[in-house]
């Protein structure tokens, strides 16, 4: 039987990554129907990672690759966005923006266990 993983088990993972990557992150948003608590069996993950120093399209790329992939290993559907906290203050202010709702509707993640 496929295990359920737990928000806090999902944090884990992703933590493990970034860490492994050397990415200092400001915060873990949990987003969309996950947070909301309207999710089904096989709805997906929607996260955005707030990093603390900018990087390139390139790295983000990369972790999000990374964390897909890792959470795909436990039959996972993740949407991974990363950015850093000049974007997210540029882009929360965007009606319509993935950004805005994340901030809006969304679940730290973070403050779940340090």
């Amino acid at each position: 039987m496929l295990k359920v993983l737990s928000k806090t088990e999902i944090k884990k993972i992703i933590l493990e990554i970034l860490y492994s990557m050397k990415i200092s992150i400001k915060d873990i948003i949990l987003f969309g129907s996950r947070a909301r608590g309207d999710y089904k069996k096989n709805s997906d993950w929607d996260i955005l990672i707030i990093v603390k120093n900018k990087i390139s399209i390139y790295k983000k790329r990369e972790i999000a690759q990374n964390i897909r992939k890792k959470m795909a290993d436990f039959f996972i559907d993740a949407d991974i966005i990363v950015k850093n906290q000049k974007e997210i203050n540029y882009y929360k202010n965007f009606f319509g923006s993935v950004v805005r709702e994340a901030l809006k509707e969304g679940i730290s993640l973070w403050s779940i266990i340090k």
